[in-house]
């Protein structure tokens, strides 16, 4: 059966820790994941926006994070403009999503986006208005592959191993992997194992992984413990826990989270856990390390999981100052409005400077102006009423602008 919501939902966020993931592969990978926490929420709530078909929205947010990156993380800003390409081919924008792949071309030509983003070009051009007939015969190739999920399992099996051992293009077999997956027939899940297993294409390999996780089954599961135990690759174990993601499995990315030794694939698993709200699981792990980049990408999975008692408490415990930091500024990821709360509700309790700008930053990231209103109106010092107005005038909405007003009005004087 065909599982599309399911898939959808779980590709998505997939695809958003692949990002991730690249922050830890080095300069090799031109995948660079945002590091600010402003930039992550950017980057998450367009996801948000995709998952709800939001075009608009997430055009904005990833237009926002471009702008961003070029300013704070350059080498990141690739993977801002091909999203944003990603998000005009679903709205039908033909024409600006290949003016974006273009601009992705220009600034980024060596990006490892470039390949994906000319896919989404061709995936949005008829197969009749291509000139290139053999991509014609890709594009019918590709349908009648589609054809099979509907065709009994031993007619179907064959023809697409047989698509697998062909000169078809990725695209097609990629097709089939997919058909396979949802063929309940242990011949089927055998094959895209032996891809995954065999492939001299890495590309296909991942993606065979990516399929098994997608079937859900548990026959496949387990081929993927197995294919997990044996791999001596990060990037391929990157992949099965995107996998895992896909499939729901939270013990499994849990025990990757607490025994892999390769911090890229630990990583990997703390994020994900982050995208399946696994709060406790996270709470856990936290409690049980005393390793500092442990910690800060725990406290930011709990922040993309929205726990905010978590959170909350770890800002208030005696942990080192940059531990708590990190608390306060992962309670802007969490939610506007309990975040928020939170941090309202700790500032005054914080005695240091950086723990203070620190729970500035996380209702900067929630875009709380009130918020902010409120603890500028019962700031004590001028230092401190200073450091709250200018963070009120990054947002520039109109409990911030009314601030700036009277401020203004009263130091000034009021003239009719």
């Amino acid at each position: 059966m065909y599982r599309a919501t399911r898939f959808t939902l779980r590709a998505l966020l997939a695809a958003a820790l692949t990002l991730a993931a690249g922050a830890a592969c080095g300069a090799s990978d031109d995948a660079m994941a945002p590091t600010d926490k402003q930039l992550n929420q950017l980057y998450w709530q367009g996801h948000e926006a995709l998952k709800n078909a939001d075009w608009n929205g997430a055009l904005k947010r990833f237009g926002d994070l471009e702008k961003q990156l070029r300013a704070k993380e350059p080498q990141s800003a690739d993977a801002a403009v091909y999203w944003q390409a990603y998000t005009l081919t679903q709205a039908k924008r033909t024409t600006e999503a290949k003016a974006a792949v273009e601009r992705l071309h220009h600034d980024f030509p060596s990006s490892r986006w470039n390949k994906d983003a000319d896919a989404l070009l061709r995936q949005s051009v008829p197969a009749a208005a291509q000139p290139d007939a053999t991509a014609s015969d890709e594009d019918i190739a590709e349908i009648a592959v589609e054809g099979l999920l509907n065709a009994p399992p031993e007619r179907a099996l064959p023809l697409l191993k047989k698509v697998l051992q062909s000169q078809h293009s990725d695209k097609v077999k990629k097709r089939a992997l997919f058909v396979l997956s949802q063929l309940d027939e242990e011949a089927a899940l055998d094959a895209v194992v032996d891809v995954a297993k065999a492939s001299k294409d890495r590309e296909l390999r991942e993606e065979a992984i990516r399929m098994l996780g997608v079937s859900g089954q548990d026959r496949a599961i387990e081929r993927l413990r197995e294919l997990y135990a044996n791999a001596n690759d990060a990037q391929e174990k990157r992949a099965i826990v995107q996998a895992w993601l896909t499939a729901d499995r939270k013990d499994l990315i849990l025990a990757s989270a607490r025994t892999e030794t390769d911090p890229s694939v630990r990583r990997q698993a703390i994020q994900a856990l982050g995208a399946l709200d696994a709060s406790t699981e996270l709470k856990q792990l936290f409690d049980a390390t005393h390793d500092a980049q442990n910690q800060r990408e725990i406290i930011q999975a709990l922040g993309v999981a929205g726990n905010v008692q978590a959170l909350a408490s770890i800002a208030e415990s005696r942990q080192p100052d940059e531990v708590r930091v990190e608390a306060l500024q992962a309670l802007g990821v969490a939610g506007e409005e309990g975040g928020a709360a939170q941090l309202v509700k700790l500032y005054p309790q914080m005695t240091t400077p950086a723990l203070r700008e620190a729970a500035m930053q996380g209702l900067l990231v929630a875009g709380n102006a009130e918020a902010l209103t409120q603890l500028y109106k019962q700031a004590k010092s001028k230092e401190e009423k200073q450091a709250l107005l200018r963070a009120l005038t990054t947002l520039g909405d109109d409990a911030a602008l009314n601030i700036i007003e009277h401020e203004l009005d009263k130091q000034g004087g009021s003239h009719e």
